[in-house]
């Protein structure tokens, strides 16, 4: 297997998280190459941290440097990034899965480049059975979203409006589009919802809690072969309340089945 050269765009909780977890697999298998990052600091701050100092790079040069590019930033870079990636035809490693929701015409494209894409589960459980029962018929999806006004503050849905942050209450409640322009940063979880289990009137509730400590994640899946309900509560992080720890570890683990010969999961 050849070795990988892994690029990290946005170094941010979760790319820094990456970029010390790669440090830790086979460096014959895989290895740091680049990072990519608008903020300066962010950049300084990572290396700081690294044994291994990776290369800096802008969007297009570090496309063209590394085999594996992993998106770690927001919808709109993950749009720029897959864009510059039609020339390039590179792996792409993306976080930042509401783009494909935002943009629905990206994933058509990249299939037909025959481009490597691999999305992690994020901050949900039970994309496994998602991907499996999208070969039963799929009655009803919903996911309930609970979190903290740390977590959901600077949000879109916010802006020209006047709500209290320090009462609990159901804030959103439609479609998975809607969802996605009012909460990017929020709701990712319900984009790799969609596009495990292909269905599209997922339900997506999001509901404030001042009083939370996790953010909480209620998956509600009806099909004809299946009735699944899965809750998860995560610990955000404290680098940026409104990343999970589950989403990072579930991208380390998808780093890891990459470059393993031993996969387990459907």
């Amino acid at each position: 297997m050849k070795r990988i050269k892994a690029g990290i765009v946005g170094c941010g909780a979760i790319g820094s998280s990456l970029a010390k977890f790669i440090e830790e697999l086979d460096k014959k298998k895989i290895v740091l190459y680049g990072i990519c990052d608008l903020d300066k600091r962010k950049i300084e701050r990572l290396i700081s941290q690294l044994k291994r100092k990776p290369k800096i790079f802008d969007l297009e040069k570090i496309i063209k440097s590394c085999d594996l590019i992993i998106e770690a930033a927001s919808i709109e870079v993950a749009k720029e990034l897959i864009e510059k990636d039609f020339e390039f035809r590179k792996s792409l490693f993306i976080l930042s899965s509401g783009v494909f929701v935002k943009y629905p015409g990206l994933l058509e494209k990249i299939k037909k480049k025959k481009i490597n894409l691999y999305i992690p589960s994020g901050a949900i459980a039970g994309v496994d059975a998602l991907s499996a029962v999208k070969y039963s018929r799929i009655k009803k999806i919903v996911l309930i979203t609970s979190k903290s006004a740390l977590s959901l503050k600077d949000a879109p849905f916010f802006k020209n409006k006047k709500i209290s942050l320090y009462r609990k209450k159901i804030l959103f409640e439609g479609k998975l589009e809607e969802a996605i322009k009012y909460f990017p940063q929020n709701i990712n979880v319900s984009s790799t919802i969609f596009l495990a289990s292909l269905f599209k009137d997922i339900k997506v509730i999001i509901k404030l809690d001042p009083k939370l400590k996790y953010n909480v994640h209620q998956l509600e899946i009806t099909s004809d072969k299946a009735k699944i309900d899965i809750l998860i509560e995560n610990i955000p992080s404290k680098i940026n309340p409104k990343t999970s720890y589950l989403a990072i570890l579930s991208s380390q683990a998808l780093l890891e089945k990459i470059i393993s010969t031993v996969k387990i999961g459907s």
